[in-house]
């Protein structure tokens, strides 16, 4: 079957680029030549909030997106009403315990992000919202239990781990490293790292980063077209305004050719937020002579070296060690699930005592009644 860049890998495609590889040279430079000696380096998932420095710049309302915007905070109400059990399907691969966060998930930065992805429309936005929030109540996106996608997970072709240049999470991608072909558990685990970010994005962060190393990119290893089409519409509905750069490592000729002959039917503002980066020079306009009109920038626009995988062309000592990472994500998941529950019990204390204080109030008014009649 046909992927979005080609076909899967076969037995005999492995068997051919295996062949090649082993003739290829590999620069000493190159990650696949370092020491893996660092094996036991714990992922970073806490961003540093002391650390100075600029955050993404988000894009204020217009005049006529702060109408829509108030029209829809006046339509909350509404739009979380009558909400849709969760699927049944659903229930296998989530936490039970943890409770439906619509509320807590409905923020103003929320509903500003739909403003701007559905460009001021106020129908149109309406709609997305209640969509997305109906999608929440049944699928419960951010109580995915760790070991539903663990499997995904393994080779580690893809995680969160630390933090870019403007402190937004950096989801690595090693698409060499794939693994799986179930296509409804690859979405799962795409949705349960992007919760898994978004918990952890500091006050003025709303937008990840993508660091993708395609030195190992080609047609067999990319993934359904099925696939990639349900992962661009879930992030499209509901993500939007999420992604913050797709930064592309040492991106081969093949690929930018592919992109080029894309890219003029790609929306201006995702097309902005792509980047190409040849680490082995600063010079933004690296590899031009291909006449490609690609967005080649430096590492340093985009990233501090000392906080960039070695994977990656940086210097951070990381690989991705299944047996280290896999239990502190774990970990991350039980924190998340004891601080949820203990705020859902919170929330019930005082609404407890609030009703308690209103019966008493009542109470109160009936007596003074009696006592003046």
């Amino acid at each position: 079957m046909r992927s979005l860049f080609g076909f899967y890998k076969s037995e005999e495609d492995t068997a051919g680029a295996t062949e090649k590889t082993s003739k290829d040279p590999t620069p000493a430079s190159s990650p696949k030549n370092r020491s893996t000696d660092a094996l036991a380096v714990p992922p970073v998932f806490e961003c540093d909030v002391n650390v100075e420095g600029p955050l993404q710049e988000i894009r204020p309302l217009t005049d006529d997106e702060k109408k829509v915007f108030d029209k829809i905070k006046a339509d909350v109400p509404e739009l979380i009403k009558d909400l849709p059990p969760v699927d049944p399907e659903a229930v296998k691969f989530v936490d039970e315990e943890i409770p439906l966060d619509i509320e807590d998930w409905l923020t103003d930065e929320c509903i500003a992000r739909y403003v701007r992805a559905r460009k001021g429309v106020y129908e149109e936005t309406k709609k997305a919202l209640r969509k997305t929030i109906e999608w929440r109540a049944t699928t419960r996106p951010h109580a995915i239990r760790p070991d539903v996608v663990e499997i995904e997970n393994k080779t580690g072709k893809m995680y969160f781990n630390g933090f870019d240049k403007l402190s937004r999470p950096v989801i690595y991608m090693y698409n060499h490293k794939q693994n799986t072909k179930e296509a409804d558990n690859q979405i799962r685990w795409v949705v349960y790292t992007l919760e898994m970010c978004i918990r952890h994005m500091r006050p003025g962060v709303e937008k990840v980063t993508l660091a993708i190393d395609a030195t190992h990119w080609g047609f067999s290893n990319s993934v359904y077209l099925g696939t990639a089409k349900k992962f661009l519409d879930t992030l499209a509905n509901h993500y939007p305004e999420r992604l913050g750069r797709a930064v592309v490592f040492m991106p081969p000729r093949l690929f930018v050719g592919f992109y080029n002959l894309v890219s003029p039917f790609i929306d201006p503002v995702t097309k902005a937020k792509v980047a190409f980066i040849n680490p082995n020079s600063t010079d933004d306009a690296q590899a031009q002579t291909d006449n490609s009109s690609s967005p080649w920038v430096p590492i340093e626009e985009c990233f501090e070296r000392s906080k960039l995988e070695k994977d990656c062309y940086g210097s951070w000592e990381f690989q991705y060690n299944h047996t280290i990472y896999w239990p502190a994500a774990e970990k991350e998941f039980a924190q998340f699930k004891a601080s949820v529950v203990q705020d859902k019990g919170d929330k019930q204390g005082q609404d407890g005592d609030d009703k308690n204080e209103e019966v008493k109030q009542a109470k109160e008014e009936t007596k003074k009644g009696k006592m003046d009649a």
